[in-house]
């Protein structure tokens, strides 16, 4: 039975919509096991009758205005501490969903789960290639500075990260301001000099124009270029799909498939930003969550737990040269 602790205080949708995404994952999976954390008495009308399932009462939360460490020491009864407790201390807990504040789940995480050896946590986000097949930035938010060091552990979660989503041989990219080794800046250059000695499957730089349609399934780059990277290609996308779905003459099953393209890139649509390098994964959903999101981010992290994320992540780092 796979165990996940969810969050359901912090988004900006309450509770009570909320939780009957994650009643939906429980539903579709026969080995699923939720805790959820929020007010009991507001939601066990919702989750009558309903097994592998039980509430958490955290009558508390953390909200975006609170300085996350504060919150996080003054606030023990909130629903994101007492699922990081459920993480530290059920070992059959394998990851941790929220929609809640960024910061408060960086800093919960550190303080209650702790890192992996000495491995600087970061977000990772997966996308879409032109043809499908996935593929993931890392960082895309939690590193804004990086030593080039920390660009290859990056790219070490990443792989890990790929093959618990089932691609065999991921192959890794450098974001640069052009492909060739010399381009970039000081860190950009010198980390592709580490990558090129440490990382079997670094296939070289590449350019913002060939995110999503390059060899490359990882792109690493700073927690601050990912960043804009990340919401770069969510805008450029909308907005596009957008301006096609609004064209007059635009025939019923061309926007049937429009839509289906939109999703790709909507945030309610995909699985959330996974933070990585901690003791156990932690899934962050948009704060603008709705249950659908709640439903895609939980199976998302069942489906990492199950194929052992965290696993694959000490075994890279264990096949260092």
């Amino acid at each position: 039975m796979i165990k996940i602790a969810v969050d359901l205080k912090g988004a900006d949708r309450p509770q009570t919509e909320l939780v009957s995404g994650a009643l939906a994952a429980v539903r579709e999976t026969d080995d699923l096991f939720v805790y959820l954390c929020g007010d009991k008495s507001a939601l066990e009308p919702y989750i009558e009758g309903t097994e592998r399932i039980e509430l958490i009462d955290a009558p508390e939360v953390i909200t975006n205005n609170e300085d996350p460490a504060e919150a996080f020491k003054n606030k023990k009864n909130s629903s994101l501490v007492r699922g990081m407790e459920l993480c530290k201390n059920d070992p059959d807990v394998g990851a941790l969903v929220s929609c809640g504040a960024t910061g408060a789940i960086f800093v919960s995480a550190m303080m209650m789960l702790g890192r992996i050896g000495r491995i600087s946590p970061m977000l990772l986000v997966e996308l879409r290639h032109a043809d499908g097949s996935p593929l993931c930035i890392v960082d895309c938010g939690a590193n804004v500075d990086c030593r080039p060091e920390k660009l290859v552990d990056f790219a070490r979660m990443g792989i890990a990260y790929m093959k618990a989503v089932g691609v065999a041989e991921p192959k890794v990219g450098l974001l640069s301001n052009g492909a060739e080794d010399k381009k970039g800046n000081a860190v950009v250059k010198a980390a592709n000099e580490l990558l090129r000695a440490e990382i079997s499957a670094f296939v070289g730089n590449i350019e913002g124009t060939s995110v999503l349609t390059g060899n490359a399934d990882i792109i690493v780059c700073d927690g601050f270029s990912g960043n804009i990277l990340l919401k770069t290609v969510e805008g450029s996308a909308k907005a596009v799909l957008s301006q096609l779905r609004a064209m007059p003459g635009v025939e019923s099953a061309v926007g049937d498939r429009i839509n289906e393209l939109y999703t790709l890139y909507d945030f309610n649509s995909q699985g959330g930003a996974v933070l990585l390098g901690t003791r156990l994964p932690v899934i962050k959903g948009h704060g603008a969550a709705n249950a659908e999101t709640v439903r895609n981010i939980v199976l998302s992290a069942y489906r990492l737990a199950k194929n052992g994320l965290n696993a694959k992540i000490e075994d890279e780092f264990a096949a260092k040269v």
